[in-house]
């Protein structure tokens, strides 16, 4: 039996999910950094399992800067998805207003 995935696992799963997506989209870090003002140091540390300190607004802007209709569901992991799905659309709704 697997046990508990702690906070810090589950951080750095979803830093490398969203390295692989940028990737797979094409997108540089650096693109990320002009789009959102995001320093590069904070999208790297984030990409490598070290974004344990990463604000909910730079979590935001990173997703945006992917694509605004992002799979939230590709990135996050499963025991968050629906803490997180929420927290998104409702950032995504006031964005839209």
């Amino acid at each position: 039996m697997k046990e508990k995935e702690t906070c810090f696992e589950r951080i750095c799963a979803l830093g490398a999910r969203y390295r692989e997506y940028r990737r797979a989209l094409g997108i540089s870090q650096q693109d990320v950094h002009r789009k959102t003002g995001v320093a590069l140091s904070t999208i790297s540390l984030f990409e490598n399992g070290k974004g344990q300190g990463m604000s909910l607004t730079h979590f935001y802007l990173l997703m945006d800067a992917l694509d605004r209709d992002i799979d939230i569901d590709a990135l996050i992991p499963e025991a968050h998805r629906s803490n997180l799905r929420k927290l998104w659309e409702q950032q995504n709704k006031m964005g839209k207003k």
